[in-house]
């Protein structure tokens, strides 16, 4: 059995939320999203310390830290998750920052119709010629979940986006 939720974030939504995947039967996925900034902090000893929270307000060239973590809440393992996130509006991909717990990353370069690995995707440049995508020109990030959810598991995958 298949499983997909798209996710959509606003910039102006950076608070933690919840959204349910489809389900079918008594199987469910919730994923929660989070937004967050990394701050430096000094601890009670006097040291520097890099600690990440709640995106409230951000300004342009800030990098935000999106984390979905897929829950399965059915007593039964879920197969086949997809999990697939627009790039917010205004924001750019930071190249290099998704990270995938057992999950196949694929982008979309055409607004989520189509995914390809992030080195086949092509774009027309401003010549007309292709050329091959660069981190600005993704709309949409999928992560394909490679092992099945157990009851009560949790998953974790994420990604960085700056604001322009």
């Amino acid at each position: 059995m298949k499983y997909a939720g798209v996710l959509g974030l606003s910039i102006l939504l950076f608070a933690e939320s919840a959204h349910a995947v489809e389900t079918a039967g008594d199987t469910a996925v919730e994923i929660k999203i989070t937004a967050e900034v990394e701050v430096t902090v000094k601890t009670a000893d006097g040291r520097e310390e890099v600690k990440r929270v709640p995106a409230a307000k951000v300004l342009p060239g800030t990098a935000v830290i999106y984390t979905l973590n897929a829950k399965n809440t059915s007593a039964a393992p879920v197969a086949d998750v997809v999990m697939t996130d627009p790039i917010p509006s205004a924001m750019e991909y930071v190249d290099g920052s998704v990270s995938a717990q057992d999950a196949r990353v694929t982008f979309s370069v055409d607004g989520g119709k189509s995914f390809a690995a992030k080195e086949a995707l092509k774009v027309k440049g401003e010549d007309g010629a292709m050329r091959a995508a660069l981190p600005a020109d993704f709309t949409h990030i999928r992560w394909q979940l490679e092992k099945p959810l157990a009851p009560g598991e949790v998953r974790a995958v994420s990604f960085r986006a700056k604001v322009e």
